[in-house]
């Protein structure tokens, strides 16, 4: 019997070209090439395969560390040379004597060394990485891949479903371009929508909301050559996989993920303490004396603008823990945000229509219940959701001891999500929770 000759595969990311069924003259159906990629995308690729796993120069990566250092060692200077000393030397022009300079200057030294055993604590921290914790393995062939639901790309697996670095996550659309133009974008969820003129009205029980495409269950980083688990991502400054990635921060010239987290918490605390104590303190003896230090105006202006940076930062990042995100994680609630209102904007204008947007979102509210489309990894109750960040003991929570729970790779998920990050119906929930 002879063989069943086989199909041939065509190559992930070939463009189908319809022939209307007519053979060449060779009797086979043409099929061209797919078109050329621009060419910043060609290069950037080119770049990528030349050099996989390269990270920044180490210069670059740790300059601004020489920054942070060299103002930590100016603040003590000015603080313990030109304020607190005249005060136990009875010398200085604001009146205050020899205790309060004392008291002053165990204060002051006190919060300093928790800031800077903090910061040498995040310096000496790897953010964990993936090459440690799971095997090198060959790239999956595409049949391994789950693509179902998944949107359409020339790209390869790999890289169709790699999330972006934060600042080119969901780029800012230009209003008047898309209303004037009338030109096609390329949304986050996969699918091209014209933006086109409305004749009529749609009836708003027939417009669905837009959902986040799914990601394929093997995720192979062609950097590391690794599966990557769950929240893990690819930094292209260190060059490696990194377990739950927040961000990578320039101030400690490495990333922030799972393994550091909780001590990067633990130094924007302190180092908003120290900011606003050292604020404080020398605005305290400022106002008192009858001299004006050029040093120390200058440190209280650097003081108050890394106090707010460094406050913020860690308000910032305790709502992240309690809402179970990272940094990164964190764009898909804007992401989804402008989807819909890309949606209702083609739907109604953007000027009327009121009511029936009202309407649609009301609809989209009851079959998705209030669940945002960023919230996979919550689960619990907020306490153990800080407790898998930050440790179980309470002293670990301002003190740079301890670790965080679990090991980087597995994560207990929103039973609201199914087992691929679904964002599912309120009819798909578990039965106790549709109540």
């Amino acid at each position: 019997m002879a063989a069943i000759p086989q199909p041939q595969p065509q190559p992930l990311g070939a463009a189908k070209v319809e022939t209307g069924g007519l053979p060449s003259q060779t009797g086979q159906i043409p099929v061209h090439p797919p078109p050329p990629l621009p060419p910043h995308v060609e290069n950037a690729r080119v770049q990528r395969r030349s050099h996989p796993s390269r990270p920044d120069l180490w210069l670059i990566r740790k300059w601004a560390i020489s920054i942070v250092l060299a103002l930590a060692c100016w603040s003590f200077y000015v603080v313990a040379a030109r304020v607190c000393t005249p005060m136990i030397r009875r010398e200085s022009s604001s009146g205050l004597g020899r205790s309060t300079g004392i008291g002053t200057l165990v204060g002051f030294v006190i919060v300093w060394l928790l800031m800077m055993g903090t910061y040498l604590r995040m310096l000496f921290t790897g953010p964990g990485s993936a090459t440690n914790h799971v095997p090198r393995c060959e790239e999956p062939s595409p049949s391994e891949y789950d693509l179902h639901n998944s949107p359409p790309s020339s790209a390869p697996v790999h890289e169709a479903f790699d999330p972006p670095e934060p600042s080119e996550f969901a780029p800012v659309q230009n209003l008047v371009h898309e209303t004037l133009q009338m030109q096609r974008v390329s949304s986050e969820y996969g699918a091209e929508v014209p933006l086109k003129i409305q004749k009529g009205i749609r009836d708003w029980r027939t417009v669905e909301r837009p959902i986040p495409a799914l990601t394929p269950n093997l995720r192979w980083c062609h950097y590391c050559e690794i599966i990557k688990p769950p929240r893990t991502r690819h930094c292209r400054h260190c060059g490696v996989c990194i377990l739950q990635y927040d961000h990578h921060c320039l101030w400690i010239g490495q990333c922030v993920g799972w393994a550091n987290h909780k001590f990067f918490m633990i130094f924007t605390f302190w180092g908003a303490i120290f900011c606003i104590y050292l604020t404080a303190l020398l605005i305290a003896t400022s106002v008192k004396s009858s001299d004006t230090d050029g040093q120390v105006i200058a440190l209280i202006i650097m003081a108050a603008l890394f106090g707010l940076f460094t406050f913020g930062m860690f308000a910032g990042h305790v709502n992240l823990i309690l809402t179970g995100r990272t940094t990164v994680e964190s764009y898909a609630r804007r992401d989804q945000h402008d989807a819909e209102s890309r949606v209702l904007q083609q739907e109604y204008g953007y000027f009327f229509h009121n009511k029936e947007r009202r309407k649609v979102q009301k609809k989209w509210q009851e079959e998705w219940g209030n669940t945002p489309v960023d919230a996979r990894w919550v689960f619990g109750t907020k306490r153990e959701m800080w407790e898998q960040e930050m440790g179980k003991s309470p002293l670990g929570w301002f003190f740079p001891i301890g670790r965080p729970l679990g090991d980087g790779i597995h994560y207990d998920s929103n039973p609201r999500f199914g087992s691929r990050g679904e964002w599912l119906k309120k009819k798909d929930w578990p039965k106790e929770l549709q109540v």
